[in-house]
């Protein structure tokens, strides 16, 4: 627990004080409540402790965090150390940048994680006149250079090659006005898994991946085609009849938007950090108006186990699309997205829904998570307040077949069909995993209906404090029973629900 807070404070000291080309981009969240008025603490998944002092998974909705990772709650610290100077060669400039993360509630808990590399980078620019080139090296975690544009529907990030913990990659870029284009490749270093009589089993290997993509159209204005794919090498299958077999993974992505007065922005999660005059957190200024639109699509495939032909493989698709809206007049931004993700792509990552490597059964039915939010904001200039409104339905995403009705002395002739809805529950931190969660048998997945009311007061540039009130309704949620008899252990719905509330003080600068 040491080891972390003594880097740290070396790093913090080493950097001395403050001086062009460095800063640190600081999120500090102080947050008391509580996210489940209504269940006891080890009654939930995940757990809801009585009200206190601190953050917790339960404030954050199945709404939240689709545009980026984070729904600002978090307490975080970005150290950037940047460096920037022209070329000994007519428009070239080179400007390289080292970017550690500092997580608050890593470093509490001891976890290794709590200083981590977020992108640093060299990067080498030259004015071309048009188009512009742009080369990005990124040595350690090339994680902000991902394929796909929402969030929330993004790939090809370090977590495609499972387990590595280093995933340098390069981008190369060609930016005009009307077009751009960028290709790129990532590395990691994983186990090599083999039955064969091959050297390299058991050993360290290199993985590769290779990305690209174009862009019809202005970034900042009209209408505008951006299209980009990729292929990775995921390594080598390790289940037992298939172990050995190439688990290679690519597929495409495609936006098309609409941009008039309101252009789209990197977000703090894909954004290249530098010292140049842009905010370290990005905010959309008030009292300007414009809106922009976009429906995109992605679709992948990976090649896993296949669960019906012993020792055969298959390719399991996964598919993800979204239509999205935000229109701001003056001191008042409304939002609006729709959501599709079918198990296919929220298992991309971490490959297997039932079983790592292992693609799902024929036999299996699957429904797909769809989402539909909308929410509203006005801003009042004078007392600095901001109140907001956010609605939200979820279908959660599920797996459904028929197997025999749990119990002792259950009658072979009882049989019922076992439904699992997937959907987030980081019980220990933010790992973005889905959890399966079963529901009573024989029954169907039904939607899940949020909302949220806050209201913000700005005290200062970056200092605010929040007050949230969060209901969820949710009557897929249940619970473990004895039977009549205290024979048999049965499932049975919960209450659906959820009533939260939360006070913070929230400074970034």
């Amino acid at each position: 627990m040491r080891k972390p807070l003594l880097v740290a404070a070396a790093l913090c000291a080493a950097a001395g004080p403050a001086a062009a080309g460095e800063f640190m981009d600081t999120r500090l969240v102080f947050i008391v409540g509580d996210d489940d008025f209504m269940h006891d603490a080890g009654l939930t998944v995940p757990p809801s402790p009585r009200p206190d002092i601190g953050d917790r998974a339960g404030y954050d909705a199945f709404y939240d965090n689709r545009e980026s990772s984070e729904r600002g709650i978090e307490s975080r610290t970005h150290l950037v150390l940047h460096a920037k100077a022209d070329g000994y060669f007519e428009g070239v400039t080179t400007d390289a940048a080292m970017v550690l993360e500092f997580d608050h509630d890593r470093i509490l808990t001891g976890d290794p994680r709590a200083v981590a590399d977020d992108g640093s980078f060299l990067r080498i620019t030259s004015d071309l006149g048009d188009p512009e080139l742009e080369v990005v090296l990124m040595p350690f975690s090339s994680d902000r250079l991902r394929l796909g544009y929402l969030w929330d529907i993004s790939w090809g990030g370090d977590d495609v090659f499972p387990g590595a913990t280093v995933v340098p990659g390069f981008k190369v870029t060609f930016d005009a006005p009307f077009y751009s284009v960028e290709a790129g490749a990532k590395t990691a270093r994983m186990q090599f898994v083999t039955r064969d009589l091959d050297e390299r089993s058991g050993q360290i290997e290199a993985f590769y991946g290779l990305f690209g993509g174009f862009g019809i159209g202005r970034k900042q204005e009209g209408l505008r085609l951006d299209a980009n794919g990729g292929f990775f090498e995921k390594g080598r299958n390790p289940n037992g009849a298939v172990r050995g077999e190439r688990v290679d993974a690519g597929g495409v992505s495609a936006r098309l938007s609409y941009v008039d007065g309101l252009p789209f922005v990197p977000t703090t999660d894909t954004r290249i950090y530098s010292s140049d005059p842009i905010l370290p957190w990005n905010v959309e200024p008030w009292g300007k108006d414009g809106w922009r639109a976009a429906v995109e699509a992605t679709y992948v495939g990976q090649v896993l186990e296949d669960v019906e032909k012993t020792g055969g493989t298959k390719i399991e698709p996964g598919l993800a699309a979204a239509a999205h809206l935000k229109l701001q007049t003056g001191n008042t931004r409304v939002s609006a997205l729709g959501l599709y993700r079918d198990l296919g792509f929220l298992f991309f990552d971490h490959a297997g829904v039932n079983q790592r490597f292992q693609a799902l059964s024929e036999e299996v039915d699957t429904t797909a998570e769809m989402v539909a939010t909308v929410s509203l904001e006005h801003h009042l200039p004078a007392s600095h307040l901001t109140p907001g409104l956010t609605l939200g339905a979820q279908l959660p995403a599920s797996t459904s077949n028929t197997v025999p009705r749990a119990g002792i002395y259950a009658p072979d002739a009882l049989k019922g069909r076992r439904t699992i809805v997937y959907r987030r529950a980081d019980m220990f931190d933010d790992t973005g995993l889905l959890t399966g969660f079963i529901i009573p048998d024989g029954e169907d997945v039904l939607p899940v209906y949020g909302a949220r009311g806050s209201l913000q007061l700005d005290l200062a540039a970056g200092f605010a404090l929040i007050g949230e009130v969060t209901l969820l309704y949710d009557a897929n949620r249940s619970k473990l029973v004895q039977d009549t008899l205290q024979v048999n252990t049965l499932r049975e719905f919960d209450e659906p629900l959820t009533v939260g509330a939360a006070m913070m003080a929230r400074a970034e600068f």
